[in-house]
């Protein structure tokens, strides 16, 4: 029997059950659920409207329309919404190497997930980027939901093609990389904390005491972990869901700085600049043209 995420009502580990001879399925919602959660298994989502930041383990990412993300076993990860309404998506749960035994030769390189992980791992892929990745993960989600004749075999290539495509993207120097989770687990409470109430001002303390550490504990294996502070951590989320509010959304830039967490609209502009290389206002017409430029030439394409 195959199981559907119940997350949001059962909480931070979602197991979902796969059937042996065809381990694949999709869950029911289309609204991804807010608590930061993990699987037993591999994840493949496709972004069909609005906007968001997606948090997986310690990195942060931008989510619009047009998106796809690849989110691996037992990976920490939670979505926000930066738009009025709910960002609307599709899911996929599998296991790709019980998925593809048999059909492939068992010492294939592209069967190593564990490559797609980790601090350098991209998780989010932008359709402008890689057309042709977000164009498979579109007709992997159309297979399973329509299941028209041969579908399992056709879900296998899609699969198989989509594994292939992102161990290209990997350096090889990253695939050397270990794929351990350090002691990033120790601060999944504060993470979790952090991307629900990024707009508070920030208590270092009160992070120290989710994660069931002293201050000076918590601080250094913070740092350790991630690379950064607790409030360089903050910023950057709160730049990047300004960000994608700025683009996926008409409020004001005011607004917009008070909603992501910045106490003045001076000090937003001053952090924005800085992160962006320029200023709110610019970014918002710069890519508000490009998305024109763009609609402009699909449709004489069309």
């Amino acid at each position: 029997m195959q199981k559907t995420s119940k997350i949001t009502a059962s909480g931070f580990f979602d197991p979902i059950d796969l059937r042996k001879n065809f381990p694949v399925t999709q869950p029911s919602f289309k609204t991804p659920p807010s608590l930061a959660h993990v699987h037993n298994c591999f994840e493949i989502g496709l972004c069909r409207d609005g906007a968001g930041i997606f948090i997986v383990e310690d990195k942060v990412f931008s989510c619009m329309a047009g998106d796809a993300i690849f989110i691996n076993n037992r990976e920490f990860h939670a979505l926000r919404n930066a738009s009025p309404l709910n960002s609307d998506w599709r899911f996929i749960n599998l296991d790709p190497v019980a998925l593809l035994a048999g059909w492939v030769p068992p010492g294939e390189e592209a069967l190593d997930v564990s490559n797609f992980s980790g601090r350098t791992f991209v998780n989010v892929i932008h359709e402008k980027e890689h057309p042709d990745i977000v164009f498979m993960v579109r007709k992997l989600i159309d297979e399973m939901e329509t299941k028209k004749t041969a579908y399992r075999s056709l879900v296998r290539s899609i699969i198989w093609s989509l594994l292939i495509m992102l161990q290209r993207m990997i350096p090889k120097e990253d695939r050397m990389e270990r794929k351990e989770p350090f002691e990033i687990q120790r601060i999944y409470p504060s993470l979790h904390y952090l991307s629900r109430h990024y707009a508070e001002v920030l208590n270092i303390p009160k992070l120290a005491v989710l994660c069931h550490c002293s201050l000076s504990t918590f601080r250094r294996i913070f740092r350790r972990s991630l690379g950064c502070l607790p409030l360089d951590y903050v910023n950057e989320f709160r730049l990047k869901v300004a960000s994608t509010m700025l683009l996926s959304t008409r409020q004001s830039i005011g607004e917009i700085a008070l909603k992501s967490g910045f106490s003045t609209q001076s000090n937003f502009n001053r952090h924005f600049k800085a992160r962006f290389n320029q200023s709110p206002r610019d970014y918002r017409i710069q890519h508000s043209r490009k998305k024109l430029q763009s609609n402009m030439n699909n449709a004489m394409d069309g």
